[in-house]
């Protein structure tokens, strides 16, 4: 009798397994989550600041009620259609390539972003509770995967920046002899955030003794070819972001002097970094970097570098974090490689 009455409540409150949905829409793949009201209860905890603080953007709009954030995404184009190469040019086409993205679209995605900065450095919500609105609107509203990664971590293929928070590995691969050095520097904390090495030899970054607000960096050099990377602190977002308007404006030179309080340090040329967080593949703890993907993710699973031409293994499953909990990622066939990977995410192959 109980079972039948626990049949009945599940049926008559429509209970399901819920799932993200990962599907080919036109030139870009969707994420879609499961179907939930546009609104994030309890997404500020007694702010400083209570009036003032909505947004109403090209992309997106916020109104606050009380503690609970009710959202609009406006419909949104993000990649442009593709260009059909003209006969005899011999030129590379964006079906070749990949698509394009509007640069005006992320332009407004990065608007909304530093909206929501602005109201943060008023008051009307702190540093953990505006990363916590970002995911939440992604695990909300169906977006395009690389848009996901744009609106939570920046968009640092325009910016060419990206602010380190906790959670987030510095890795950086050094040449030692036969057997490059990889070290991994862990970014941890709360506000203001400390960066420690965490494996390796560490001598490519000298590590910043005092927490503050870090910033990657990545920028040409000296020819198109000299690509250059550098980790910027301050102890201050203001400050930071001046330090970033000066070094931009003379990069291979500021380092030298810097700022008061500002830490600055540009990587050698032949020192490769990135930034990323770790993912879980068939159990076991895998770097990938911001905008990896999962066939990336298997390739680094193999030898701890990414494996360039390598066959890969098919996926069996996928799970990625919605409100607090991993759920599965349904999806067919090879769609799933080309997935942009979250931090939570977790990946399971086929035995080999």
């Amino acid at each position: 009798m109980r079972s039948l009455l626990a049949i009945l409540f599940c049926l008559l409150a429509a209970c399901r397994h819920p799932a993200y949905t990962l599907a080919r829409q036109g030139r870009s793949q969707i994420l879609t989550p499961p179907q939930s009201k546009p609104e994030i209860k309890n997404a500020r905890r007694h702010p400083v600041q209570k009036t003032g603080c909505d947004i109403e953007s090209e992309s997106f709009s916020l109104a606050w009620r009380g503690n609970t954030a009710r959202l609009t995404v406006k419909p949104e184009t993000y990649f442009a259609p593709p260009v059909e190469q003209q006969p005899g040019t011999g030129s590379i086409t964006i079906r070749e390539t990949g698509p394009r993205m509007y640069s005006d679209s992320l332009a407004q995605l990065e608007a909304f972003r530093q909206a929501v900065a602005a109201r943060q450095d008023a008051g009307c919500l702190r540093d953990d509770e505006s990363s916590h609105l970002r995911q939440a609107i992604t695990e909300t509203f169906p977006f395009p995967p690389q848009i996901t990664a744009y609106l939570r971590f920046g968009t640092y293929t325009q910016t060419g920046s990206i602010d380190l928070i906790p959670g987030f590995f510095i890795r950086l691969v050094s040449p030692n002899g036969s057997e490059p050095d990889v070290s991994f520097y862990a970014i941890t904390g709360n506000e203001n955030v400390r960066i420690t090495l965490a494996s390796g030899a560490g001598k490519a970054l000298a590590i910043p003794e005092n927490p503050g607000y870090y910033r990657y960096l990545y920028w040409t050099g000296a020819s198109s070819h000299n690509f250059r990377t550098t980790i910027l602190g301050a102890p201050g977002r203001k400050t930071l972001q001046d330090a970033t308007t000066l070094f931009l404006a003379d990069p291979e030179a500021y380092c030298a002097k810097p700022a008061p309080e500002v830490f600055c340090q540009s990587i050698a040329a032949n020192v490769g970094m990135n930034v990323g967080f770790h993912v879980r593949v068939n159990g076991a703890e895998v770097f990938v970097r911001i905008g990896g993907t999962v066939g990336e993710a298997l390739g680094e699973s193999q030898n701890g570098l990414r494996a360039a031409g390598r066959t890969l293994p098919q996926v069996q499953s996928a799970r990625r974090m919605f409100h607090g909990k991993p759920i599965p990622i349904k999806f067919e066939g090879n769609e799933i490689l080309s997935l942009v990977l979250m931090p939570g995410d977790e990946v399971t192959t086929s035995p080999q």
